[in-house]
């Protein structure tokens, strides 16, 4: 059967992980790269990528690397493999490391090789490697000797970076997880410097440190942050209604307040003007109807028409009215005996200007604002434009 293997330096429970992300970011002449989560999954794509923007930050002019870790740590090869791409292209003394909240099993390889700078509230943790493994007593044997061999090099990495004998080191790990807080990991060594501000605990880190089972595991202090956005948003509002930005919410809400009043009364305004507006148009077209009415061009049946053309354009209305002859006789526009229309207005029609319609036919012209509303348009504005 073949080996089955893993080695980890991995506290607590290993089934609930955050992904591993490895970012690259040029500043001038540092070339930061940023090591979060479960160090896994590191694979020779990672590799290419990650190598890809190193050099492009190379090129860019960063000859420093800054390599930021919060990690819970994961499987010891694939961290190797990630510091030997680092080393690769940074010289030794232009390496340093800075750690977040968290800095524990595998993840310590970093802090361990390089100077190293922790939070106030940066917590660590080493421990022996451990592997899980199956296959034959042939391959159980070299993967033994493999782990004999990794535990010596970690050994001896701490043993250095601590100042201590190799047999210290294994006293410290002697009973399992050594943890140790940000002063106590600059008192051992593993941090060269602590900086009094803490690093901000969000969600992800909050679920690795619960992961790795750390001593302190502090909750997420939600409430403050959307105070402190409420308090942001507030201040800007009260800018922008004209407020100072120290307005208070009640302060806030007032002037809401008014200016919802001050709405609703231009709304009012707006209305009540579109209404009379209306009124004044509806009153104006009845009075050219009436008048049309009167005089003869136009009868009660023919109003609905006219009163859409004055809908649509009011001015126009009153062109067509006041250009418009009277009704002349049905029988006027009959042949005798035939009941149809002449031959000569048939014949014509074609050739009908604006006028022509309202002279001879109105009612066909209001058909055709319905049925031929762009010819009907084009007749009136070659009228109006020769007037």
């Amino acid at each position: 059967m073949k080996a089955l293997h893993n080695f980890f330096m991995n506290g607590g429970n290993p089934t609930t992980n955050v992904p591993l992300s490895v970012t690259v970011e040029a500043k001038g002449k540092v070339c930061y790269i940023a090591i979060t989560g479960h160090i896994s999954e590191w694979s020779p794509a990672n590799a290419g990528l990650v190598l890809k923007e190193i050099k492009a930050a190379k090129d860019d002019g960063a000859k420093e690397c800054e390599i930021y870790v919060n990690s819970r740590g994961g499987n010891v090869f694939e961290a190797n493999e990630i510091l030997n791409l680092i080393e690769d292209n940074f010289e030794a003394d232009n390496i340093k490391v800075r750690v977040g909240a968290l800095c524990a099993s595998a993840g310590t390889i970093f802090p361990a090789k390089y100077h190293a700078t922790g939070k106030s509230n940066t917590q660590c943790m080493i421990h022996k490697p451990s592997m899980y493994l199956g296959g034959n007593e042939d391959e159980i044997e070299a993967n033994l000797k493999l782990l004999k061999d990794l535990t010596k090099q970690y050994k001896a990495m701490y043993a250095k970076k601590f100042g201590i004998k190799e047999k210290e080191v294994e006293a410290l790990w002697a009973k399992g997880d050594y943890w140790m807080n940000s002063q106590a990991a600059k008192k051992m060594g593993l941090l060269d410097v602590v900086e009094s501000d803490a690093e901000k605990i969000d969600a992800n880190t909050r679920l690795q440190l619960v992961a790795c089972g750390a001593p302190t595991v502090p909750e997420i202090k939600k409430e403050t942050k959307i105070k402190n956005v409420i308090r942001m948003e507030l201040s800007v509002l009260a800018v922008q209604l004209g407020l100072p930005s120290t307005a208070t919410q009640t302060e806030v809400d007032a002037k809401l307040a008014s200016i919802q009043v001050q709405a609703a009364k231009a709304a009012g305004l707006e209305t009540a003007a579109n209404d009379k507006e209306k009124a004044e148009k509806d009153g104006a077209i009845k009075s050219l109807l009436d008048d049309a009415e009167k005089e003869g061009k136009i009868d009660a049946t023919m109003r609905v028409n006219y009163e859409a053309i004055g809908n649509s354009n009011l001015d126009q209305l009153t062109a067509i009215l006041k250009d418009m002859p009277k009704i002349e006789a049905v029988s006027g526009q009959l042949t005798p005996n035939s009941g149809k229309r002449s031959e000569a207005v048939e014949a014509t029609r074609k050739e009908w200007t604006f006028a022509d319609y309202q002279a001879k036919d109105p009612e066909a012209y209001i058909a055709m604002t319905k049925e031929n509303p762009e010819k009907a348009q084009a007749l009136a504005d070659a009228n109006y434009k020769e007037n």
